[in-house]
Formats: C-alpha cells, structure tokens, sequence
C-alpha cells in the first residue's frame, strides 16, 4: 500500500478529459453555470440599487477592461460553445437541432416573461390589471419570446411599456438571449456546410471564425454584436473540437494566473490597469473548465438541475420590483433580498417548466428519430 501511495504521488492520475466530463451528468458545469448567474445578479444589484448604486468590489478591480457582469456572461457563452457545438455533432439535423434549442430556451422564458409582465402591470401601473387589455404588455412578452426574429437591432420601446415601472427596461438582460439564438444559427450554418468530417470541420471554422472577427470585423460585420463574446463563443466551439484529448486542472489554472501576474508591470506601465482582458478571460475560463471537469460529489442536486438559467432571465424584473416595494437599501440588502426571491423561482421555473419542457421534448424526437447510435465525427 505504501509502495502505491508513493507511485500515486509520483505520478498524480491525470484529470479526466473534457469529453468524459461533459458526457455525464457527474460534472461541474452546472455549478459554474449557476456561480456565474449569481455573479450577474451582484453586479445589477450593486449598480441598481437606491442608496449607494455604484460599481461592485470585483468591477472597481477589472476595470476598465471589463467587469464582473461581463465574465460571468463570458463564462457562459464559452460553456455553451461547448454544449452547442456537441449537441450539433451528436446529431446533425437542422430541425432537431432548432427543436432542441428552442426547447431550453422558450418555455422558461415565455413563462418567466407572462409573469413579470403580468405582475408588473397589475401592481407597478396606473391602470392596473385593465392594462392588460391593452396590446402593449402582449407584445412585449410574445416578441422577447421569439427574440424579435434576431434582429440586429431591436427598438428600444420593444423592451418597456410605457407606464409600467416607470418606462423602464422590464428585463434588460434579455440582450444576451439574442446573441445566442444568433450563435446556435451560426453553428447550424457551419454544420450544414460541412465537407469535411464533422470534428474537423467545426475545428477549423470555429478557427476562421475566431480570427476573422478579432482580425478583419468587417468579415462577420452585421451578424457579431460584440466581438469579444463571438470570440468566447467560438472558444467554446474549439475547446469542444478537442475535447476528447483536451484535459484542464489546478496545473493550467496556475499556469493562467502566472501569466496573468507576469504581464502585470508592463500593463501597469502602459495602461491604466495592470490586468488585461485577455488575462482575465483566460484565468475566468480556465477555472471554469477546471471545476466544471470537477466530479462533484457532495453537489449531485445541483449537478442533475440547472437553476441558473432561470435565476438569469428573473433577476432583473425581481431587483426592478424589489426597488419599489422595499425602503431604500443598499447593495448587499438589495442582494440579499433579490437572492432570497429569485432562488426559490428559479427552482420552480426549472421543476415545473424547463425540465418537463426539455423531458418531453426527448420523448418526442426519441419517438420519430430513427434507432441508431449517434456518435461524433
């Protein structure tokens, strides 16, 4: 025993490759997923609230590259690089693919839209509950549904209605929901085109994808909002690509920081910050992709059911409300009291919309796809 212990600490068993961890549910991406939505929700309240709004710890120390919102929205886009990309090479077919998509993303949605709306403008308008026999609150809710078509840009009276909550956004996060569906048809796009096999096709546009919008912006001008999001979205395509040789652990997490910290002075002495946003990128998904490799098996809830979604889409009409309701506080109040609202409805936006709509969705294609293993090219 002795003799293995000392072999084991010889030779430390290597961390399990990304393609084994992402292959089951024994992995941590759901608890990334669902740090990174709690993230989002202390970067609103901290900039929201009504005694002392102002920028959170984490932003005053990134900026002015990025902040903390923007990492954890980062973090997400590149996680769902990943499940995208593999959901597409499981199974090439354009319409259980956009089933598929439109399944996780709709039904949540729709539901958590209706609400809002509902409760927003019986309580938080002059007219009350005949306001909702007006169009203004039905087309707020059914377009944001479909994401407006994917329109590059949306009107800005398309996300309020007027008198409600004080003509303010009723849910300003919804923003990113765009980009994905533009990014899930991106992926259908590139899988459709494919002429080489399916692993290394996907390989090699996420590449061409990647440098042409860092590159040459005017390639992808029209469809890219963001260049940087594109960019970790494609990452994500990549990493899947790899991901059955690709393994990540605490050794490339210190590896990050390292070079995090070496090009500390020279970007203390020609910018404003000594950090970089390629730096903190590269650190933020790093140990994403470390922990959500991770088994976990003190967190088996958390890894079978996926809050953060729900916790995403709530967030914002919560806090807007939350601010109407409540005496003034500041942001640790606001966060607290929007955390104790939006846990317990993210739960039940899970249980009872998004895992029945996602379980019934597998019965259906299970039900006309024919019999036959799918494995990736």
């Amino acid at each position: 025993m002795a003799a293995s212990l000392t072999a084991t600490m010889a030779h430390p068993p290597q961390a399990r490759t990304l393609e084994s961890a992402i292959g089951t549910h024994d992995n941590g991406f759901n608890l990334v997923r669902l740090v990174c939505a709690l993230l989002v929700v202390l970067y609103h309240t901290w900039l929201m609230n009504r005694l002392a709004p102002g920028r959170d710890p984490l932003t005053l120390l990134l900026a002015p590259n990025t902040d903390l919102g923007a990492i954890a929205v980062g973090v997400f886009f590149v996680i769902s690089g990943m499940f995208i990309a593999r959901s597409w090479m499981g199974d090439p077919h354009l319409g259980r693919f956009a089933v598929r998509r439109a399944a996780r993303i709709v039904p949540g949605l729709f539901a958590c839209l209706l609400l809002s709306t509902v409760v927003a403008v019986v309580f938080f308008s002059a007219p009350g509950w005949r306001g909702l026999f007006d169009g203004a609150p039905w087309r707020f809710i059914f377009g944001n549904t479909v994401l407006h078509g994917l329109v590059y840009n949306i009107p800005p009276q398309e996300l309020r209605i007027a008198g409600v909550l004080g003509g303010q956004d009723l849910n300003g996060p919804l923003w990113t929901l765009y980009w994905e569906g533009r990014m899930y048809v991106m992926v259908a796009l590139v899988g459709l085109a494919a002429a080489l096999p399916l692993r290394s096709w996907m390989r090699g546009a996420a590449l061409f994808l990647l440098l042409a919008a860092n590159l040459f912006p005017e390639v992808t001008s029209g469809y890219v909002w963001e260049v940087r999001m594109w960019s970790l979205f494609l990452v994500g395509m990549l990493l899947q690509t790899l991901a059955p040789d690709l393994r990540i652990g605490w050794r490339h997490v210190a590896c990050a920081v390292a070079l995090l910290l070496l090009n500390w002075t020279r970007s203390a002495a020609l910018t404003p910050s000594p950090l970089t946003w390629f730096g903190i990128a590269l650190v933020a998904v790093t140990l994403a992709l470390c922990v959500g490799s991770r088994r976990l098996p003190w967190a088996p809830h958390v890894q079978r059911h996926d809050y953060s979604y729900g916790i995403y889409i709530w967030h914002w009409p919560v806090i807007i409300m939350l601010r109407e309701v409540l005496p003034p506080v500041g942001p640790v109040g606001l966060t607290l009291a929007t955390v104790a609202v939006v846990v317990p409805v993210a739960m039940l936006s899970w249980h009872a919309v998004e895992s029945p709509a996602l379980r019934a969705t597998r019965r259906w294609l299970g039900s006309r796809q024919p019999q036959r293993e799918r494995v990736p090219a």
